[in-house]
């Protein structure tokens, strides 16, 4: 027995022995990983695609580009050794600190300066006799007469000045109190006077020679153009009206507008150059006044330009060209625009380390100069190596290693393909293959699964991923598969969410739209309990009255306007409404939506969702 036990037990070491010898040399090596790993090549659009030979990628046809590793570098960098670089024609510059200059072009018009346009008003009651200034666009002088005034009241003020005058020097020999109130009487009645723009010296003359004035000579108290006559010989005139508008030309406005994004480079007292296209050469100096704190609906801003014009050769609402040269205060840090790589949320530029290794990282940038330079406000320091040239090939490489995750590859290896046919060691417990989840993002799209459209076929071109509401009739979105809808085009890239009803381009990543591959049958999972198909019985709402089956009309001829749902009476002459299919009342019209319940006797639109209402097909033979 113990012999047996020792025979068992020495058969077993051989055999271990015997094992190592035969497999433990051609083990060793793959188990190291000293062995060096295999080149692979991939698409910068589709990092899906990744093959052990280079090609084009049979999604967009752009040009493989190899795959690398990146071990070694910081999170999210990329290693690319230097041939690959010259290759792909990587180029950088340095982040530097520069002054940040615009020059700014924008077109504008020439307007009156409002604080020198003056309004000349009639202070006293009275008929016009005469105008001396009789039209629009007259240059007139400061004191020039514009108008002759006949006033009673005048009349009446100069009679009470001549009484207050004569009763004072009645009362210069009597006592003083009799005099001061003289005096005061005097000097109001005076005072009167000159309220009404009569002057020190017609007040004089009128003491000296006791001589009335029936009428008053309205003045000019400025320089400039009249702009405005709202008076003609004859109008009888209120205390307060408006004569005149005089506006004083020898400086106008110049009133422009830019956008919100040049705000930056203009500020109060900033100059500017004016041309005029009826002045070509001529060129004129302004200066900015006032900038509007508030943007119109055009996303623009108010500026305006004070413009000296001694000889009247700039005249308002006259178009101008108005140029800025300027500058932010200081300097900034800035690099070249093509430096930038904008997705829309957010902007991205690529530092070049010095071990060969290209980190993204995220920037926020600010003005714009017209040296075609971006300020960086915050992301990147003066003096680092910022990519220039080739850095969408280096964003493409980024996207692929954070896809690794959830992407499939693909390879014409065909030890690659082996691994990828170990499917029974990857299904979890629900019986789903790990791999199959992973390729969902980029896959999805070729059977359409999540594109809805509207039922009703004139109405195809309405097309969106997910569920809604048609914009045109209100109807429940459906599964694009469930309907007829042949015309849809959807963008390879699922993460775009592009669908469109024609042909042509992503605008989000540029690739050609791909038509959709159409089953011929509905799937199984369309089919209900009852075995009704249920994209069939979305539509048999719209199409339940083509037949035109509940509809009723009155059966005399004369009353074929008659027409509604269901059994009555006929508003008219009493008699009971027959079905429309068995009178010959062909004139009818319904609206295609069911749920309406809507019937006419003209042509029109639905009152309830506003489609063209269509005509009765009735299959009923009238020969």
């Amino acid at each position: 027995m113990k012999a047996t036990i020792i025979y068992s037990m020495a058969a077993l070491l051989l055999g271990f022995g015997a094992s190592y010898f035969i497999f433990g040399g051609h083990q060793a090596p793959e188990l190291s990983g000293d062995a060096p790993s295999q080149q692979q090549y991939t698409c910068g659009m589709h990092p899906e695609i990744i093959s052990s030979e280079p090609g084009y990628c049979p999604i967009c046809g752009m040009k493989l580009t190899p795959k690398k590793d990146g071990s070694g570098s910081a999170e999210g960098s990329i290693v690319i050794d230097p041939t690959t670089v010259q290759n792909m024609g990587l180029k950088t510059t340095k982040a530097s600190s520069r002054p940040i200059s615009k020059s700014i072009h924008t077109f504008g018009k020439i307007k009156y300066s409002e604080p020198l346009v003056q309004t000349v008003n009639i202070k006293i009651s009275g008929w016009v006799e005469e105008l001396f200034v009789d039209y629009e666009g007259a240059i007139v002088k400061s004191g020039q007469p514009l108008l002759k005034l006949y006033s009673p009241e005048l009349v009446a003020a100069q009679r009470e000045y001549l009484v207050a005058l004569e009763n004072k020097q009645k009362l210069s020999t009597n006592s003083m109190p009799g005099m001061s109130y003289s005096t005061r009487l005097l000097d109001a009645s005076a005072m009167r006077l000159q309220n009404w723009d009569i002057s020190s010296e017609q007040i004089q003359n009128l003491a000296v020679t006791g001589e009335l004035t029936k009428s008053m000579i309205v003045r000019s108290p400025y320089d400039g153009v009249v702009i405005s006559k709202t008076i003609n010989t004859g109008n009888y005139l209120n205390a307060g009206a408006e004569a005149y508008r005089i506006a004083d030309i020898s400086e106008v406005w110049a009133v422009a507008y830019i956008y919100e994004q040049d705000i930056p480079f203009i500020g109060l007292g900033q100059k500017a150059n004016i041309e005029l296209p009826y002045l070509p050469g001529d060129v004129f100096e302004a200066k900015v006044s006032y900038i509007s704190p508030y943007l119109d609906k055009n996303r623009q801003v108010e500026v305006r330009l004070d413009i000296y014009n001694p000889d009247f050769k700039l005249k308002p609402e006259m178009y101008a060209e108005l140029s800025f040269e300027s500058r932010i205060p200081g300097n900034r840090i800035a690099l070249p625009s093509k430096a930038v790589i904008n997705s829309g949320k957010k902007e991205i530029v690529y530092i070049a380390g010095t071990d060969g290794s290209y980190e993204p990282r995220i920037v926020k940038t600010g003005a714009v100069g017209s040296d075609d330079y971006i300020e960086i406000i915050s992301g990147v320091a003066e003096a680092e190596e910022v990519v220039v040239s080739g850095q969408f090939l280096l964003d493409s490489e980024s996207r692929l290693n954070e896809s690794l995750d959830f992407t499939h590859q693909h390879s014409h290896d065909d030890g690659i393909q082996s691994e990828q046919a170990k499917s029974d060691d990857k299904d979890d417990h629900s019986g789903h293959n790990h791999d199959d989840h992973s390729k969902t993002k980029i896959t999805e799209s070729n059977d359409m699964p999540g594109i809805y459209t509207c039922p009703m076929p004139e109405h195809f071109h309405i097309l969106q991923y997910g569920e809604g509401k048609c914009a045109d009739c209100g109807m429940d979105l459906v599964a694009v598969e469930e309907t007829d809808n042949t015309e849809v085009y959807h963008c390879p890239m699922a993460e775009c969410q592009t669908v469109s009803n024609e042909s042509g381009r992503c605008p989000k990543c540029g690739m050609f739209l791909k038509q959709m591959d159409k089953p011929e049958a509905k799937s199984d999972d369309a089919v209900d309990h009852s075995g009704h198909n249920h994209g069939d019985h979305l539509k048999s709402e719209a199409t339940e009255s083509a037949g035109m089956s509940g509809i009723y009309t009155c059966p005399m001829p004369r009353h074929f306007h008659i027409l509604q749902y269901g059994e009555g009476e006929c508003a008219e002459c009493g008699m009971d409404l027959a079905a429309v299919e068995e009178t010959d009342n062909s004139e009818v019209y319904h609206c295609p939506m069911a749920e309406c319940q809507v019937v006419s006797s003209e042509p029109d639109s639905c009152p309830k969702c506003g489609m063209h209402l269509t005509k009765l097909q009735s299959d009923k033979n009238h020969d």
